[in-house]
């Protein structure tokens, strides 16, 4: 039995063979280099000179987010549609921000955490600047009722109002301190 004819496709299927093992060899140094230098990349710090997003979330180190940059939905149920700075607590619930209204008003409001007085209305203090000008910081109690507030109209008035919420009779009172002096007035509520 002759061998010679096998011999020729032998050294041919040898030299593929060690082709594909050196292609392979260079396959593998270069994902490991690959890997590395991207492991490398993880330590290094991330310096962006501009970033443009329609929403920025930052997480804490358990993935939560604890702030977040973005416009609100269409009808959320504010008075205007808003975009701004929201801040939330080690649970990822909402504790406050800071809002640009499209009708011109900016806001910041503080809220109590959830579980303390009505939902969804946990805003305990809020900061408030209309178009035109007019300013107010409102308290309120854990019933969403306002307490204090303290208020500018913009063109040089303004004073505190104190509120008493009678809830069985449906009346809010309220005492008015200006410069020029206190007023008490009522007005029904609607239960």
């Amino acid at each position: 039995m002759d061998d010679s004819p096998a011999l020729p496709r032998l050294q041919r299927s040898l030299r593929r063979l060690q082709w594909l093992v050196a292609g392979l060899a260079l396959l593998v140094a270069t994902l490991a280099a690959t890997t590395l230098w991207l492991l490398l990349q993880r330590q290094a710090p991330l310096h962006i000179d501009e970033l443009t997003t329609r929403r920025l979330q930052v997480l804490d180190d358990r993935g939560i987010v604890r702030v977040e940059i973005s416009q609100a939905a269409m009808n959320d149920g504010r008075r205007s549609r808003s975009a701004g700075l929201l801040i939330f607590d080690h649970t990822g619930a909402e504790r406050g921000g800071f809002t640009t209204y499209d009708d011109g008003g900016v806001g910041i409001a503080l809220d109590a955490p959830v579980g303390r007085g009505e939902a969804p209305l946990r805003d305990r203090i809020g900061l408030t600047v209309d178009a035109d000008g007019s300013s107010q910081v409102l308290l309120t109690d854990n019933q969403t009722r306002g307490v204090t507030r303290l208020r500018a109209n913009g063109e040089g008035g303004g004073g505190v109002d104190l509120f008493q919420w009678d809830m069985d009779e449906g009346i809010l009172h309220t005492r008015t301190l200006t410069h020029d002096g206190e007023e008490s007035s009522q007005a029904p509520f609607g239960q």
